[in-house]
């Protein structure tokens, strides 16, 4: 869920307000309902947010990882290199 959508859920959430008031629910009963949709907004945004970063920490990982054996098949390779050069 982008911020976009938070705020507009949280929009919808003070409309909630304005509705409920106008149905003659008591406070209490408003908070809640406001308090369960803007929940239920916070709870999805970190849902996502969750969903992101795992899949930014494979994609570094995978990068990582081939950057590691990058260096080491370059080592490898001068390393033989050097060996040649010498023998």
């Amino acid at each position: 869920m982008t911020i976009f959508k938070f705020v507009a859920t949280v929009l919808v959430a003070i409309g909630l307000v304005i509705a409920a008031q106008a149905e003659e629910k008591s406070a209490k009963e408003t908070a809640k309902e406001v308090g369960h949709a803007v929940g239920t907004a916070v709870h999805e945004v970190g849902h996502e947010t969750k969903k992101v970063v795992k899949k930014t920490g494979h994609a570094v990982k995978k990068a990582a990882q081939d950057t590691g054996h990058a260096f080491r098949d370059g080592a490898k390779e001068f390393k033989e290199a050097v060996k040649g050069e010498r023998g």
